[in-house]
């Protein structure tokens, strides 16, 4: 993790890698040490948070300031790409980035995201809307899909179309 910050960042793009290859929380011992360690680190408010500082001292250091939006949606994204079951640890953390959205739609641009070298730290002002609306919008599909295998009847809108058009397996 030394490009985004630096271990949720880390094991979002890991748990993806390994569901490429079939590999998730059922099936795999690397895939639930990794979402084991994400949900280690949820806080009571459903987000995540992770400063700059681990990166420097190669610790899990958490942010002063609290919960971030973007480091919750890389854990969110972790976690479904690994197929987590406990769906409430996730549903947490997608309730706690929609209770960041601004009036505009916009989230604001909270800390740091990413850093090289160890010292070169790097705002993404792009990461609040790429990563964020990637989770949510995943989310919305995961859940639609869960309801329709319930029996449930689920209003089809253009959002959740195009949402469903992103499937990747």
């Amino acid at each position: 993790g030394s490009w985004g910050i630096c271990f949720t960042y880390a094991t979002m793009f890991a748990l993806e890698s390994l569901e490429a290859i079939g590999e998730t929380y059922s099936n795999s011992g690397p895939s639930k040490r990794g979402c084991d360690f994400l949900v280690s680190h949820q806080r009571p408010d459903g987000g995540w948070s992770e400063s700059y500082r681990g990166c420097e001292t190669n610790t899990y250091t958490e942010h002063p300031s609290g919960s971030l939006v973007v480091q919750t949606a890389w854990a969110v994204l972790g976690l479904m790409y690994a197929e987590y079951p406990d769906r409430n640890v996730i549903e947490k953390g997608v309730r706690f980035i929609m209770g960041r959205q601004q009036r505009n739609g916009e989230w604001e641009q909270e800390a740091i995201e990413g850093v090289f070298n160890k010292s070169a730290m790097i705002s993404y002002p792009n990461y609040k809307f790429t990563f964020v609306m990637m989770a949510v919008g995943r989310w919305g599909r995961l859940e639609k899909e869960r309801l329709e295998s319930e029996g449930e009847k689920v209003v089809e809108n253009g959002a959740q179309k195009v949402v469903g058009a992103t499937k990747r397996k």
